[in-house]
């Protein structure tokens, strides 16, 4: 019964947003064999952040903030946008405009830095801070944009794309190395 209670309609969102992920992937790597799957990319890809912006909306606007809805929601994100990385640099699977190999590199890294560091504050102190920052949500709305604009990308120029890319990889360093410190700060 307590279960159901932390369902609420912000976490049936975020649930979502992971189911959303094997329609993105299967749609992902059918680009090659036809080229309108990109607008089916694009088009779940932008569900998927407007899902991330109504949840929070939702959950603040009806005091809906759950201890799962504070887990769930970022790990969706993270879910979201590392998978999407991942595929959209590979050659095999995704045609140019690729993702260059670093970029997922460096967001796996961060955020498999930030999951570490997370459940090592949770094993030191008991408590982990999950409260995102402005800088950590516009880190996840420009990966957001720099992946939709692969998907796009056969209609914008590669040195539009470029700073894109760069944008997305400065804001989750940045992000990063903030929570870093905020973790630091907890210990």
């Amino acid at each position: 019964m307590k279960i159901i209670h932390m369902l609420t309609l912000p976490n049936k969102i975020s649930l979502s947003r992971i189911l959303f992920i094997l329609p993105l992937v299967f749609c992902i790597t059918q680009v090659q064999h036809n080229n309108h799957y990109r607008y089916v990319c694009f088009l779940l890809m932008l569900i998927i952040g407007l899902s991330d912006v109504l949840d929070g909306y939702i959950a603040r606007k009806r005091n809906e903030i759950t201890k799962l809805g504070m887990y769930l929601d970022p790990v969706a994100d993270k879910l979201v946008l590392i998978v999407s990385c991942i595929i959209l640099s590979s050659d095999r699977i995704w045609p140019e405009p690729r993702l260059p190999d670093w970029i997922p590199i460096v967001i796996v890294c961060r955020d498999s830095l930030l999951i570490f560091g997370s459940v090592a504050l949770l094993l030191i102190t008991g408590k982990v801070n999950c409260q995102p920052t402005i800088l950590g949500k516009a880190s996840t709305c420009i990966q957001t944009i720099a992946i939709i604009s692969v998907f796009i990308g056969n209609y914008i120029p590669l040195h539009v794309l470029i700073p894109i890319w760069w944008m997305a990889i400065v804001f989750a360093c940045a992000s990063g190395l903030f929570y870093m410190y905020r973790g630091v700060r907890q210990l």
